[in-house]
């Protein structure tokens, strides 16, 4: 098994024409096949995640313009925090029981996408409060 929760920074390959970030293939086949993505903004003081899923793994994308508070806990493991100051991106990989959240703590936008190896289903994602 790999780290429960991997920060990985991301380049903007920015060439004029908007931000671009591109996935490294060693995160694609870590993933595995693709049951879901979706795609997110996080309002200025407000928080997406405090959950955790049982059973499947999740790759979460985030382009900030301003800063953003992330925070983990893997299974019987201390609450780990980070904040990263805008403008820029980076990619999380999220094991199965890893807590997890981010909020948008500056005024500018927050993106998010989400890829997942299974379907959203409640009864297998709890419900935590660690960043607020």
């Amino acid at each position: 098994m790999s780290e429960p929760f991997e920060i990985l920074p991301l380049d903007d390959r920015n060439d004029g024409r908007g931000h671009a970030f591109f996935f490294d293939p060693d995160t694609l086949v870590w993933l595995g096949p693709i049951a879901e993505i979706h795609v997110v903004g996080i309002t200025p003081g407000k928080v997406r995640g405090n959950h955790r899923h049982r059973d499947r793994r999740e790759i979460v994308f985030l382009r900030h313009d301003g800063a953003v508070e992330i925070a983990w806990q893997a299974p019987g493991g201390v609450l780990g925090r980070e904040r990263r100051e805008g403008p820029g991106g980076f990619l999380v990989r999220i094991e199965p029981l890893t807590l997890h959240a981010f909020k948008n703590a500056g005024t500018g936008a927050v993106e998010v996408v989400s890829l997942s190896n299974g379907h959203f289903d409640r009864t297998e994602t709890e419900y935590h409060v660690i960043l607020e």
